[in-house]
């Protein structure tokens, strides 16, 4: 990396390269720095301390005017509306993502039980750090580095038994997640999975396997995931059995959505019977892309006419394009062209209902899930366990459904800034 180098005013503008390579860094930093206290900036640890100043006092602030309120009348002021009288201050540490705060809270004489808006009582964190322990956690930052970190960058950490506390706090939310009955109320079911590297033994791939439901209204909800051992019959008949128990018997149910594997069709079959099956197009279409053979002459012009075909305004309409489209490619591609053509009739059930085409004709509503765990997974490589791989790809179901949920709404335990916690971790591990 290499930026130009300031000069301080009055001085003539000399534009030098600052070289930020891996054995230069520390002179160039200095260099840095002393242009930086020229122009009158200061120092950046100077600015962190002068932040963490200011958040302390808006903390203090926010306290003081609480107690005001609470007592009804503020320091020395002697009116006959006020319910309580000063007694002193007593500290209290408050650790936040901004960094460790001793505050001076107030006290009221009498048994007046004042309770503040910033903290619970004896509460010595905010909820918020508690949660970037347990993302740490989850990215399989030891207790020791995790101690490290937060002590550099927050001034603060916490011991290994709160730590554990916090997990099994999380760990109970899964369980509930998992218990919680179901209403028998959704009308369509889509099942799609991903692949992921999970430390056992060995290092070795396994399917996460995802149930997502929709209403009659539109709204969407992940009903059900689970990291399987493969896509097999057993595996997602297991799944489909366990929101039957929990109450989606399926009195509403039409159809469900998912890919060609056997395994889920079979457990389709056998647990919602008269549910229509929808294979996904879109994994079709993507089986049909992979089989191409002269993928530079031929794929562009015949995955666009592929794709054209379930754009059609009504099955009847698919089915002309499918077979003017088969006409003209099988003796070209006859190999892709012959994948799209077993069971295509099943890409087309979503045109029975038409009203909710976009919502069942493909998976790809789970496709926002997915997304996020394949980004993660970047940063993570592998997971270290099975319960790690629960505890992620929940903290990203609760992050994701948070952001519809109202103003004033609980936060998810997966916040906003885990993505930085995913860069330490990379540099830590």
């Amino acid at each position: 990396m290499t930026i130009k180098g300031a000069c301080a005013p009055g001085r003539y503008a000399i534009m030098r390269s600052v070289d930020f390579t891996k054995n230069n860094v520390s002179g160039q930093w200095r260099y840095v720095k002393r242009n930086l206290l020229d122009m009158g900036i200061g120092t950046v640890d100077k600015f962190e301390t002068e932040a963490h100043k200011a958040i302390k006092n808006i903390l203090q602030r926010s306290i003081t005017e609480e107690f005001d309120v609470k007592i009804g009348a503020k320091k020395f002021e002697r009116i006959d509306s006020r319910i309580a009288v000063r007694k002193g201050t007593y500290r209290r540490c408050l650790t936040t993502t901004f960094g460790r705060s001793e505050l001076e809270v107030p006290r009221a004489r009498g048994k007046i039980d004042i309770a503040f808006k910033l903290f619970d009582k004896y509460q010595r964190r905010q909820k918020k750090f508690d949660e970037m322990v347990i993302m740490s956690l989850m990215l399989g930052i030891s207790m020791r580095k995790q101690r490290k970190f937060f002590k550099a960058f927050i001034g603060d950490a916490v011991s290994h038994a709160t730590a554990s506390r916090l997990l099994k706090s999380f760990e109970e939310e899964l369980i509930k997640f998992r218990t919680r009955k179901i209403s028998d109320t959704y009308r369509y079911l889509l099942i799609d999975g991903i692949w992921v590297s999970v430390k056992e033994r060995y290092v070795r791939k396994r399917p996460i396997i995802f149930v997502i439901g929709i209403k009659e209204d539109g709204s969407k909800e992940i009903l059900a995931f689970k990291l399987a051992k493969s896509e097999s019959e057993q595996e997602v008949t297991g799944i489909l059995n366990d929101l039957y128990r929990r109450g989606l018997e399926g009195k509403n149910l039409k159809l469900i959505a998912s890919d060609g594997a056997k395994g889920i069709r079979a457990a389709i079959s056998m647990v919602y019977p008269y549910a229509k099956w929808q294979w996904c197009y879109t994994h079709k279409l993507r089986n049909v892309s992979k089989r191409i053979k002269n993928k530079v002459k031929n794929r562009k012009n015949l995955m666009k006419e592929a794709s054209g075909i379930y754009k059609s305004s009504s099955r009847r309409e698919a089915l002309t394009k499918f077979n003017k489209f088969y006409k003209k490619w099988k003796d070209i591609e006859p190999t892709a062209i012959n994948n799209l053509k077993k069971d295509f009739a099943d890409t087309l059930t979503f045109y029975d209902y038409m009203d909710d085409k976009r919502l069942i004709s493909t998976t790809n509503h789970i496709e926002r899930y997915l997304e996020e765990i394949r980004r993660r997974i970047k940063v993570q490589g592998y997971f270290k366990n099975p319960r790690s791989v629960d505890y992620w790809v929940y903290g990203i179901i609760q992050h994701i459904d948070s952001v519809k949920q109202p103003e004033g709404a609980p936060s998810s335990p997966m916040g906003e800034d885990i993505k930085e916690l995913e860069y330490e971790s990379a540099q830590l591990t």
